[in-house]
């Protein structure tokens, strides 16, 4: 009787310490939803409306295996928010530190270009200081002197005026080349990853053998990918290949130079020691074939993704049209391996 009893008590408090840890969990979501850090209201919004979802599958849980997913989605919402926090504050300090470089060099600027203008007209107040200064009419001592405060306000008038069209100059101008670069970038950029394309590949490839350059190729191709497009949307599976970019990444470094070579496959170009190359095939495959987390409407989804791999050495040396040939080769194998 008093053993069933305990086992009653027991419950009881584990039922309790259940309940009060499912509280303080609800309230840490809540927390991270109301103490948001906002810089864009639609982003901000959308951020909260994910943890409300996630708080109220929260308070469902009722057993332990309702709060794997639970945590993964609550992280990846909050891993997905400081990204994109990130960049923007980075975007803003840019902004302003180019901002204040314009500042600066136009204050510069303009003290030099303006130094021969402002000397004239100070040589032309000093005439009219002199002319009023000498025994002459009261009447042309007026007008002198009246000629001499609209000169001097004249000065600082346009002294202001070009300070501030030069400002507006710089400006548009820091504006311009922003945009430029930007447009210039995007060119050869996959929108979907963000990670290099294929003709930004392709230069860079071209411009290694006229150099004559000796690198390793590492192709990852995707062979379900057409099973993918038949089963999630293209933006959770555009979600998976941006955390296989990132964690080819972090296996390779971030001097590697990465891109999306096709559709289905991704390749690096690699300078690296030729005894770390013999093994990096096999890793490649085992550390980027599997199971990916990705982020839709605020909840951590699994995405499958059958990654292989593949590694050609380009030694000094070696004809263009040789190499090409062993990489379509290599990539040919992969997807028919």
């Amino acid at each position: 009787m008093i053993s069933i009893r305990k086992a009653s008590d027991d419950l009881a408090r584990l039922d309790e310490v259940f309940k009060a840890a499912r509280e303080s969990y609800v309230h840490a979501v809540m927390s991270a939803a109301q103490y948001a850090v906002e810089l864009d209201s639609a982003e901000s919004g959308e951020f909260r409306e994910h943890l409300e979802r996630i708080r109220q599958d929260a308070e469902r849980a009722a057993c332990p295996s309702d709060w794997p997913p639970i945590q993964a989605s609550f992280r990846g919402e909050l891993r997905r928010y400081h990204d994109l926090l990130a960049a923007q504050v980075g975007k803003l300090r840019s902004e302003m530190k180019a901002a204040a470089d314009a500042m600066e060099a136009f204050a510069d600027n303009v003290a030099t270009s303006g130094a021969d203008h402002k000397k004239g007209l100070e040589d032309a107040v000093e005439t009219l200081d002199t002319a009023i200064r000498a025994e002459s009419l009261r009447e042309v001592r007026a007008v002198l002197a009246g000629t001499k405060t609209q000169l001097c306000s004249s000065i600082e008038r346009m002294e202001r005026e070009h300070k501030l069209v030069i400002a507006q100059l710089r400006d548009e101008i820091r504006s311009l080349h922003q945009q430029i670069d930007a447009d210039r970038r995007a060119q050869f950029l996959d929108q979907a990853t963000g990670t290099w394309n294929r003709a930004k590949l392709d230069s860079l490839l071209q411009q290694m053998l006229e150099n004559d350059e000796a690198f390793y190729v590492l192709v990852v191709r995707i062979r379900n990918l057409k099973r993918l497009e038949q089963r999630y949307p293209a933006t959770m599976i555009e979600g998976g290949f941006k955390v296989l970019v990132q964690r080819m990444t972090a296996m390779l470094g971030s001097d590697a130079i990465m891109g999306r070579w096709e559709e289905s496959a991704f390749a690096a170009i690699l300078q690296i020691d030729p005894a770390a190359v013999l093994s990096l095939s096999r890793e490649a495959t085992a550390r980027l074939a599997g199971s990916y987390s990705v982020q839709q409407s605020g909840l951590a989804r699994a995405i499958e993704l059958h990654a292989v791999s593949g590694v050609i050495e380009r030694q000094r040396g070696t004809d263009a049209a040789s190499f090409h040939k062993k990489l379509l080769q290599m990539t040919e194998a992969l997807s028919n391996s």
